[in-house]
């Protein structure tokens, strides 16, 4: 027997050459035996090899079973290694590698036992060499104390470079005694119903994708940042309480709907302007309706209706060219239709939804996804400002509407609620309501009570809502938007370049000043799994896909990262697919393909349940996708 002893740090390591006539029974290697082989690989499966002559699957009698390795080492220049899948670390266990070994040469083969951080790196090993030439098969061992921060384990077959000569190995096992694994509840969980996510865009909104995190990770909420003004509400027919905005691509332009209102003596009224790029909005002369004395001004609708009328363009395929815009109006809500999104007319006189409160801007949509129009709209609980859902195929006849839900959320007053599919993950609606809270009052000369910010809702039924308490959008430091009803989000997201969509929200409310302001925000980005330091892990419910990429969002520091691992339903890792295979991605992408290491199918598993586990540092990770 040989013994070596290294110290690292605090952290004491002993390595140990035994012989001895039996393998471990609690082997946490799947394949330690080299039995399995898929067709195609080089090395069994379970296992790698990183460098050197490549190593022979023999299967004409192993040690124990018929399969083992012969490394051939011709060359004193070069080293030979070959690694097994690397599976999760349990920091304050003793690990045990063994390894047994046949040599005929002068040779010493080593096995080891090696830690990695959460980045992947190795961050502490020992080993044991077997000396040849043996008689017959002996057994190299390795124990260690896993280091704090191991977040993966793996085993190391090693010919060393100054070695030259053949040797044969076989029955690899590792151990663990004690110890804490960091990541027993994410491996464990695994009780949620997988479920068929295509090739749709999930993002981290809700933790719908989330079967269990560990160490420094979490869901972080990501705020627009304030941009320009776009449009001041400075026209004669227009005011300091024009609101209810309305936004949206239309085309080459973006189109701008909002009530004109504060003047006094001048009615409310329902007004357009256009962009080409989303930033400079003109007021076009439409000479339509008569305000003031005049009909030079951009107003496509005087009377009822014209407090709150909320356009869409309506992408129905079975939608008539003279219905191509579609709007809901008043209270109760009218149906209206235009031919193009400036003259308007109602689709019947009387209301077509009736139930509800109206006095705020509400709002439908037709969802593809659903085929069905949907309808939200403000309505009274207890007291309290919420809004109810219905639904349409015609846009004339509407289901009896219902209450949206919010989970455990405490009574909220929800003035608007500006909700939308998500474009990108249309499956996905997204609702930014303007929180009111009725008791405060900021500035004493102002004459109402009453304060206002923005949430991020969501929802995957259209009824049952997530609610971010913390606020999506803050009044900030303009002491103009500390007063009443404001801060109200624009219905509509626009994307007006690949890596950033823009909001549009009321600000200056009841003052001179009113007007809209543009925000931006990280295309995707209104939720991350970010991690701190020194990082975690995530490990996604069961579930399956279509497509042969996956394709993610994600942001790091210059030392942040994200290494990914797909594995069967009991989380362990699928071949080919294991962490230690994973690319270690660091930068800032809107789409990034991920890549394993050489051969890895990924449309091989297309079908099939899976789950993803990801491991991060200083990072955040805003989506991914399994695409075509």
């Amino acid at each position: 027997m040989r013994g070596v002893t290294e110290t690292m740090g605090v952290l004491h390591l002993a390595a140990v050459l035994t012989i001895c006539n039996a393998c471990s029974a609690d082997n946490l290697l799947a394949n330690g035996g080299f039995e399995t082989r898929a067709d195609g690989q080089a090395v069994p499966e379970g296992w790698t090899q990183l460098r050197g002559n490549p190593v022979e699957v023999r299967a004409d009698g192993g040690r124990t079973g018929e399969v083992y390795l012969r490394f051939s080492d011709p060359d004193a220049e070069h080293s030979i290694a070959v690694e097994s899948t690397r599976v999760p670390a349990r920091p304050g266990g003793t690990y045990t590698a063994g390894a047994w070994f046949r040599t005929a040469d002068n040779c010493a083969p080593g096995v080891y036992v090696q830690f990695h951080d959460v980045s992947g790196e190795r961050i502490a090993e020992t080993h044991a060499r077997a000396q040849g030439p043996t008689q017959d098969w002996v057994e190299a061992r390795a124990v260690a104390v896993c280091p704090e921060h191991a977040v993966e384990v793996s085993v190391l077959l090693y010919a060393y470079t100054a070695d030259t000569g053949q040797f044969d190995a076989d029955d690899v096992t590792l151990s663990v005694e004690g110890g804490t694994d960091p990541f027993a509840a994410s491996v464990t969980a695994g009780t949620r119903t997988p479920v068929d996510i295509g090739s749709r865009r999930e993002l981290f909104i809700d933790d719908f994708m989330l079967d269990g995190t560990s160490g420094d990770l979490r869901r972080r909420l990501h705020h627009p940042v304030p941009r320009e003004v776009v449009l001041s509400f400075d026209a004669p027919w227009e005011g300091a309480v024009s609101f209810y905005v309305t936004v949206f691509q239309d085309e080459d332009k973006v189109r701008l709907y909002y009530r004109g209102a504060g003047n006094e003596g001048l009615p409310e009224v329902a007004c357009v302007a256009e962009s080409s790029d989303g930033i400079v909005f003109t007021r076009p002369v439409l000479g339509i309706h008569e305000v003031a004395g005049s009909k030079d001004n951009n107003v496509i609708w005087m009377g009822h209706g014209a407090h709150n009328l909320t356009p869409f363009k309506d992408p129905n395929p079975d939608c008539t060219p003279e219905q191509r815009y579609k709007a809901l109006a008043g209270g109760p809500l009218l149906a209206l239709a235009s031919a193009d999104g400036v003259h308007w007319s109602k689709l019947a006189e009387e209301p077509v939804i009736t139930d509800g409160a109206f006095d705020s801007q509400n709002l439908a949509f037709y969802d593809e996804l659903r085929g069905q129009y949907v309808a939200f709209f403000r309505d009274f609980t207890g007291g309290v400002r919420t809004v109810k859902t219905c639904t349409s195929r015609d846009f004339l006849t509407w289901t009896e509407p219902q209450w949206c839900r919010y989970g455990d959320a405490p009574p909220t007053h929800l003035y608007t609620n500006a909700t939308i599919p998500y474009s990108r993950a249309p499956h996905i609606y997204l609702s930014f309501p303007k929180r009111f809270i009725p008791s405060r009052k900021k500035q004493a000369e102002h004459k109402e009570v009453g304060l206002s910010d923005c949430l991020l809702l969501s929802s995957r039924n259209g009824v049952d809502f997530d609610m971010w308490q913390e606020a999506f959008l803050r009044p900030g430091p303009d002491p103009n938007n500390w007063t009443e009803r404001n801060m109200g989000m624009a219905y509509g997201i626009v994307a007006l370049s690949a890596e950033e969509i823009s909001l549009y929200w009321v600000e200056n409310y009841r003052h001179p000043t009113c007007r809209l302001r543009r925000g931006t925000l990280r295309t995707d980005g209104f939720v991350s799994l970010n991690a701190g330091v020194p990082g975690g892990q995530m490990l996604t419910r069961p579930f399956t896909f279509t497509g042969s990429r996956l394709l993610v969002n994600y942001s790091t520091s210059a030392a942040g990262f994200l290494r990914f691992e797909l594995t069967d339903q009991a989380g362990q890792a699928l071949p080919g697919f294991a962490m230690a295979q994973s690319e270690t991605l660091y930068g800032d992408e809107i789409e990034h393909e991920v890549s394993w290491g050489e051969g890895a199918d990924l449309g091989a598993l297309a079908g099939q349940v899976v789950r993803l586990r990801v491991s991060m540092r200083d990072a955040d990770l805003y989506a991914l996708q399994f695409a075509p």
